[in-house]
């Protein structure tokens, strides 16, 4: 090799080696070197040991997350719990991507603009920390976002977009009841004009007069007291189920006699309502559901 190709071959290279530094000084669109700091750091510490309130500010209204007494509570009301631990999970998932756009004229098409975008609010240690989240992004599970008064918007890689989307109805606790039904030795049912009574002895279930009782049914029933018995949803201030008188009852019994639980339900051609005792909640259930928590009398005895 002479020293004319050697010199070429050695200036080929700075030069490849030129290239290849000025490449790797140009963003490229990915992961959270580029993000403002608040927006960078908007998630870090938050979980559902640390926030003392996470709001979701729209329009058309504010729903509030608020841990009370060991549970979580959405604008005064009980919350679902798997609910509010899907939005942590949401949370821990969440990283900032690339930066979508810097001009203020694209915040509406976004879902970013002032007057139109969704704000979440995350207290943690005596601090609110602020995001504005608007439409879905380009890929699932993404959405755009900025921090309040900066223009720049970037891609939340997070399910946080939906959860943002959801409505109060949507937040609030569909369980009706969940108790340890081993203490149960006594059941009253009221349905369709009937009344009967179940009980328990040497852990079988009999009717009152010890006549035999279909198992299966009664499990059903014990299963439903248990944590089962969960709505499609709340029934809200002037839907037809909110008026609506009892059609029927379930109430469970310890040994001495005390109630342990009680469940009433009834119905309209609109569908079937629950609610248990001590809770002021009607519940939207069903029709199964009803069937299972407060049975006929011919579908409890053996066939």
């Amino acid at each position: 090799m002479t020293e004319r190709t050697l010199r070429r071959l050695l200036g080929a290279l700075v030069a490849v080696a030129g290239l290849w530094l000025v490449a790797s000084l140009i963003p490229r669109g990915g992961g959270t070197a580029d993000a403002p700091s608040g927006l960078g750091s908007a998630f870090e510490g938050v979980d559902a040991t640390s926030v003392t309130a996470v709001r979701f500010m729209r329009i058309e209204d504010t729903i509030e997350l608020r841990p009370e007494a060991g549970s979580w509570r959405v604008n005064g009301w009980q919350a679902d719990s798997g609910s509010v631990a899907r939005f942590f999970e949401a949370v821990a998932e969440a990283s900032v991507g690339e930066l979508m756009a810097t001009n203020p004229g694209n915040h509406e098409r976004m879902g970013v603009a002032g007057d139109s975008a969704r704000t979440l609010e995350i207290e943690l240690g005596g601090a609110t920390r602020t995001l504005v989240v608007g439409n879905e992004g380009p890929r699932p599970t993404t959405a755009y976002a900025r921090l309040p008064g900066e223009n720049e918007v970037y891609l939340l890689e997070s399910g946080l977009g939906s959860h943002l989307r959801r409505r109060l109805n949507d937040w609030r606790n569909r369980r009706v009841l969940a108790i340890d039904t081993s203490a149960v030795s006594r059941i009253t049912v009221q349905r369709d004009g009937d009344t009967f009574t179940l009980v328990r002895e040497s852990g079988e279930w009999t009717f009152e007069d010890g006549g035999e009782a279909s198992s299966s049914q009664v499990q059903s029933i014990l299963s439903e007291m248990s944590g089962s018995l969960v709505a499609s949803s709340v029934v809200p201030e002037g839907d037809p189920l909110a008026d609506q008188p009892a059609g029927g009852s379930t109430a469970a019994y310890s040994q001495s006699g005390e109630v342990v639980a009680e469940v009433t339900i009834g119905n309209t051609e609109g569908g079937w309502w629950a609610t248990a005792a001590g809770d002021s909640v009607r519940y939207r259930i069903g029709s199964f559901r009803a069937d299972l928590i407060t049975p006929t009398l011919e579908s409890v005895r053996p066939q």
